[in-house]
């Protein structure tokens, strides 16, 4: 096929998907879309669209991962990623936002520009939305999912790693030794599940659901689960969406402040290179990390255990202007 025919044949594809996409969804005045790379970021945008649904200017959400959305009634409609209908979208008058919450620092190629709020203040913003913001994500579980999640009376669930996420960041990893000796001292508390990635390390004497759940399976876990020990990323905002505490080792690269949840208590170093913003080549040898130890770690979830609090966990919330 030439260039010609090729560059026709796309046209059609697009054309047809668009007619498709305006058939059956019509032409939402407001678009939400992230992007097919982190799940994280979509399950962040449900609290964008629980705002936006609150002031009666809802969202369509544009996602490659519908199962984060079942049962949330914020959302208009769920559609598939489709570059063509958003640009359709776009010449039509619809708003399509991205709500990219960090931009790159043009003068070094591996650092974050961080916002000065946290990150769903600053999705929020982008959205166009202000006043009073609820930082939470959120995640609808039904009865049976939530029933289905409770495999032994008194579970911690972990991580080793967040190497396996679509965009991996150097400078979130704690190493996997460290977290072992954490799995190690804590093995007589409760039940240990690790979650994750096939690619995670494993840890041991842990039992191990590594690749092994559906998102939702790991939801209902989380739900269930007495505390969640890990990184920031993916499972920390999960956990966060069902009302699950957790201890996160944060380090140095960005505030808890501004990634985290007040409720968790939240591990970090303020060493004189932080909050650095770096994805990775920290040319300290990641030496915010090494500053927790795996004490803090198990001091703080024996804290959780011994006073989890209510659930819900009651929310933090911030002032748009």
């Amino acid at each position: 096929m030439n260039a010609r025919a090729s560059l026709f044949s796309r046209r059609a594809r697009g054309l047809f998907s668009v007619t498709r996409h305006l058939l059956r969804y019509g032409r939402p005045a407001r678009t939400l879309l992230f992007g097919p790379e982190s799940i994280g970021d979509d399950l962040l945008c449900t609290a964008v669209l629980h705002e936006a649904r609150r002031r009666n200017t809802p969202f369509a959400m544009m996602t490659n991962r519908p199962e984060l959305f079942t049962g949330n009634s914020d959302p208009q409609a769920i559609i598939p990623i489709d570059d063509y209908y958003a640009q359709t979208l776009r010449r039509l008058g619809s708003r399509v936002v991205q709500p990219y919450y960090v931009r790159p620092d043009l003068s070094h190629a591996s650092r974050d520009v961080l916002p000065p709020h946290h990150i769903i203040a600053e999705m929020c913003r982008l959205a166009g939305l202000t006043g009073t913001i609820t930082l939470r994500p959120y995640l609808t579980l039904s009865d049976a999912e939530r029933h289905s999640g409770r495999l032994f009376p008194r579970q911690i669930i972990l991580q080793s790693s967040v190497l396996a996420a679509r965009i991996p960041y150097l400078t979130k990893e704690w190493t996997v030794g460290r977290m072992a000796e954490v799995a190690r001292q804590l093995a007589d508390d409760a039940t240990l599940i690790q979650l994750g990635s096939t690619s995670d390390p494993a840890l041991p004497g842990v039992n191990d659901l590594r690749g092994k759940t559906t998102l939702r399976q790991a939801a209902a876990l989380l739900a269930n689960a007495e505390l969640f020990i890990g990184l920031e990323g993916f499972l920390t905002h999960l956990a966060r969406a069902v009302d699950c505490p957790a201890v996160v080792v944060h380090g140095g690269r960005a505030p808890a402040a501004v990634f985290g949840y007040g409720c968790n208590i939240n591990l970090h170093s303020t060493v004189p290179c932080s909050p650095c913003g770096l994805r990775r080549d920290c040319p300290h040898d990641l030496r915010c990390m090494s500053a927790i130890d795996v004490c803090s770690v198990v001091t703080a979830a024996r804290t959780l255990l011994s006073d989890p609090g209510p659930r819900p966990i009651p929310a933090e919330k911030c002032l748009l202007p």
